[in-house]
């Protein structure tokens, strides 16, 4: 009689325990984390960038050029290009093209940040220095808690969520403290695209 007994309390505890799992399952964040990367790959320029441009075999192309606050540059021979939220290799794809036009071939234009000065990023809620920040290169959402000099005693870790708003639209991009620490999946810890704001509650 007790074995049974225990044999439907053992039972009942797994299905206990199994409920409790799909539950967990059903409630776990959906998040394409690969799309969200390649989306943040590319950097987007921004005004008060410093672009330089270089043409093979041709300094008259070549030049450096800052990105003014309406986001167009001026290209020698070239004129405005509008440069604001594009890639570099988007920008140097149009100059090569507008060149065109002053030469018997195409020429080879190449593009690169030479100085950033446009991106930033927002640190909000638990943490020791919440705010904006103005990092030098593309940053990861650990680098910018550890920017923001890490969590309070208050904070919850595994709640942290990025909003993002893009071309894609605004969303909340879930970042749990103890997936990509404790158990090392650095999926989460995603780019940083401009203007994303971590919130720590």
């Amino acid at each position: 009689m007790w074995s049974r007994c225990i044999r439907i309390a053992l039972l009942s505890s797994a299905l206990g325990v199994l409920a409790a799992l799909s539950g967990c399952a059903a409630s776990a964040p959906r998040v394409d984390f690969e799309a969200e990367r390649r989306a943040t790959s590319a950097y987007a320029v921004g005004p008060g960038d410093v672009l330089e441009v270089r043409a093979w075999k041709n300094e008259a192309l070549s030049h450096r050029v800052t990105v003014r606050p309406d986001g167009f540059i001026t290209v020698p021979l070239v004129g405005d290009i509008m440069a604001s939220g594009r890639t570099v290799m988007g920008i140097a794809e149009e100059i090569a093209t507008q060149a065109a036009r002053f030469y018997h071939e195409k020429p080879v234009v190449s593009v690169e940040v030479a100085e950033l000065h446009s991106y930033r990023v927002y640190v909000m809620g638990e943490v020791s220095r919440p705010g904006e920040f103005t990092p030098t290169a593309q940053i990861t959402v650990l680098q910018a808690l550890a920017l923001a000099g890490g969590f309070t005693r208050f904070a919850d870790p595994d709640e942290v969520v990025i909003v993002r708003r893009d071309a894609l639209g605004e969303r909340r991009i879930p970042f749990v403290f103890a997936q990509v620490v404790g158990e090392g999946d650095l999926r989460g810890d995603l780019p940083l695209q401009t203007n994303d704001t971590v919130v720590v509650p």
